[in-house]
């Protein structure tokens, strides 16, 4: 009786293992993936060309250890990403694709909810007709663009 016992629990526990790397794997491939190597040698070759950079070599690899990071970050917490989110931030065919950039997105928008629903303000007039996010008008802040402009010149 005890062997049966312990086959089906050895058995059970490799089912929960085996589904959550399959759960993994699929979240994974549901983050598009970009070739982070081409994107860190133009931003290298940018930061050397303004001579701010630390070598090319060691720029590359500190920039595809960060988009690394940051991808596996993005995977896991895709879960929690709405679909607008997703749509406005992930841009694979964009200029040098950045998960870093992608994941900053992210943040800045969960930022800006949280911030809403602290002062109990409705998303509402920051929300746009496909669920994305826009920043308020300059004037609904009391910032007046005629005074700014006139500061700005001084």
């Amino acid at each position: 009786m005890k062997k049966s016992t312990f086959a089906q629990s050895a058995v059970a526990a490799a089912v929960i293992t085996f589904l959550g790397l399959f759960a993994e794997v699929a979240q994974a491939q549901v983050v598009p993936t970009i070739n982070v190597q081409e994107t860190c040698r133009a931003a290298a070759g940018v930061m050397l060309i303004l001579s701010v950079g630390g070598g090319v070599a060691n720029d590359v690899q500190i920039c595809v250890d960060s988009e690394n990071k940051a991808r596996d970050q993005i995977i896991k917490d895709w879960a929690i990403y709405t679909a607008s989110d997703r749509s406005v931030c992930i841009d694979p065919g964009g200029y040098l694709p950045s998960y870093v950039e992608w994941l900053t997105c992210f943040e800045m928008n969960k930022v800006v909810r949280d911030y809403a629903g602290q002062q109990g303000r409705s998303m509402a007039p920051l929300t746009n007709p496909d669920g994305s996010l826009t920043m308020p008008p300059l004037r609904s802040l009391g910032i007046m663009a005629s005074s700014y402009s006139a500061s700005a010149r001084r």
